[in-house]
């Protein structure tokens, strides 16, 4: 009856689910012996089930925990490296501009004389 109450009670004369041991006229396991016996069959096969069942689940559980631990330290991963690449733009992007500046300084000071080369001078004539 256990086994019928979980599979959702008898529809059309059958038990949806639990395969053709169980139809309405063959509710238990065994095909013979007293209730008592059938009873202590089902309850011993219930409790080994839901024995697995509980094991499955910790499984389950353990596996969503090391899935999430994982994607965690992935995370994490991806932010440090985002960060290394920030500093890294950063101070790139510093020593640019420090360039431009002193080259606008060197330019602007006379102290070297910037010629055109003869390609160049051709190409603004034309």
């Amino acid at each position: 009856d256990l086994w019928i109450k979980a599979a959702g009670g008898v529809h059309k004369g059958r038990v949806y689910g639990l395969g053709s041991e169980f139809s309405s006229s063959r509710r238990s396991f065994g095909s013979g012996g007293s209730s008592s016996s059938r009873s202590s069959i089902n309850q011993d096969e219930f409790e080994v089930l839901n024995r697995r069942i509980a094991e499955i689940t910790e499984l389950y559980a353990q596996e969503r925990a090391e899935e999430d631990r994982r994607r965690e330290e992935e995370e994490r991963r991806r932010d440090e490296e985002m960060r290394r690449k920030d500093v890294a733009f950063t101070r790139v992007t510093g020593d640019v501009e420090s360039l431009k500046a002193q080259l606008n300084y060197l330019l602007a000071s006379g102290g070297f004389l910037v010629s055109r080369s003869p390609s160049c001078s051709n190409k603004t004539k034309e």
